[in-house]
């Protein structure tokens, strides 16, 4: 990475990332941020296949993550 500290607005290309390696690179970059998982009724969101879905500006930054899995039965 480079050595230029990002801006809240540049981190909507986490987008799609496994919410693993945002936070990485979030804890990387020392920037704030509170993680909301979400997940189709009836199940929950493991943290480990998590994908980031929203990233929303503001302090702290905040990343909105999901489950890949939305089928329903």
């Amino acid at each position: 990475m480079n050595n230029v500290l990002r801006t809240e607005e540049n981190w909507d290309f986490l987008i799609g990332y496994p919410f693993e390696e945002a936070e990485d690179a979030l804890k990387e970059e020392a920037v704030a941020f509170v993680v909301k998982f979400t997940a189709p009724p009836g199940k929950s969101c493991d943290q480990e296949e998590a994908l980031v879905i929203a990233v929303r500006p503001g302090q702290p930054l905040e990343i909105i993550c999901a489950s890949p899995d939305w089928t329903v039965n």
